[in-house]
């Protein structure tokens, strides 16, 4: 009996002394891929901004590996619009946005670079991997900083060395103006990239005038340019220097596709983001009420894509992939392959013009305001 006795005792004083179990923290959520709102319709009595589908895995698939399926190059670093080299053959979409918004930074995570490193890439060493130099002091881009992405496709190359031997026999029997003007076009170096990213100087803090002139002549005078990229951060919201630059893009007619960084500081659960995106659809609706053609759906893009891309305390990777499909649609090198929701139209009677004024004669209607007949 005593041998089962002290097993008994053995038993409880382990009951006593093991830990309650503790319930695991709930993990953190997960990042997504692609974050996107589209505003929501204009006789909602309750405006929030909607979600939007993502693209499809394999458009994803696609416009990453044009950014990541081979290094980055550091291609250029021009403070004038004239010392920018020709380029007739690869599209260009330059990325503009306040001192400090994180323009190097986003270009390093469209490349690939892993998101701990994206921000924290700085001087000789940056630029000897083709990395966009960052820096936490407002400022630090102070030329217009080339970057070339992706393979050149054949079909392009083949075009662009057409056009190079009917300019070459052009050569041979024109003027000596005509001549002169053919060979500036020889010196453009054969097309190597599929895609070519151009860094503008920040404007804002620590930013200068004469960024802002060299700027406003690459984005008017730059044929190659398929849009620009605004990028506003999801914490600060809209300044008037974000104001500022869209006025001008409308003014100059340049397509535009609005990008939000800085979204994992905010938190991207779903209704966190919806005050910063009201607030950049009223600011793009108000500067298009002063312009023309530059209009919603045409001129600048409803859909606003959120990024939180480098933050090396926190972490990111929030919707890299998403910017880059953005990119490239704005680019024209994928297509919008989401079906978007159909609407019907019921079918209506024409009804002819005189058949219409005798009716409204046989019929008239008297307003209860103004006690006029129509």
């Amino acid at each position: 009996m005593r041998p089962k006795l002290q097993t008994t005792r053995l038993c409880l004083r382990h009951l006593s002394t093991t830990k309650p179990l503790q319930p695991k923290p709930n993990p953190p959520p997960t990042k997504p891929p692609s974050l996107s709102y589209l505003p929501p319709p204009s006789n909602n009595p309750s405006p929030t901004s909607l979600p939007s589908v993502s693209p499809p895995t394999s458009a994803l698939a696609k416009t990453t590996s044009i950014f990541t399926s081979s290094p980055p190059r550091f291609l250029y670093a021009a403070p004038r619009f004239l010392n920018l080299p020709l380029n007739t053959a690869t599209p260009e979409i330059c990325i503009l946005g306040r001192s400090n918004v994180g323009k190097s930074t986003l270009i390093n995570a469209l490349a690939g670079i892993h998101t701990s490193e994206a921000g924290r890439a700085h001087g000789l060493s940056a630029r000897r991997g083709s990395l966009a130099i960052t820096s936490s002091r407002a400022g630090s881009t102070k030329t217009m900083n080339g970057y070339g992405f992706g393979t050149v496709d054949l079909d392009v190359l083949q075009r662009f060395q057409k056009e190079r031997e009917e300019e070459n026999k052009l050569l041979e029997g024109g003027s000596r103006s005509k001549r002169r003007e053919e060979q500036k076009r020889l010196k453009e170096r054969v097309p190597r990239w599929r895609l070519v990213m151009v860094d503008m100087p920040g404007y804002g803090l620590n930013s200068r005038d004469e960024w802002g002139v060299e700027v406003e002549k690459y984005l008017g005078r730059r044929g190659v340019l398929k849009g620009a990229v605004v990028l506003i951060d999801a914490v600060a919201g809209v300044k008037e220097g974000d104001v500022g630059v869209l006025e001008m893009l409308r003014d100059i007619g340049v397509r535009t596709q609005v990008v939000l960084t800085k979204g994992d500081k905010v938190g991207y659960e779903e209704g966190r983001l919806d005050g910063v995106c009201r607030e950049v659809w009223d600011t793009l609706r108000k500067v298009e009420g002063r312009g023309v053609t530059w209009a919603e759906g045409r001129g600048w893009e409803r859909e606003i894509f959120v990024t939180g891309a480098g933050d090396p305390v926190r972490g990111g990777g929030l919707g890299v992939q998403g910017a880059r499909w953005a990119i490239c649609r704005l680019a024209g090198l994928v297509e919008d392959e989401r079906v978007a929701e159909k609407v019907v139209v019921k079918e209506r009677k024409i009804v002819s013009f005189e058949d219409l004024t005798y009716a409204v004669a046989r019929e008239p209607r008297e307003t209860k305001e103004h006690g006029v007949l129509f």
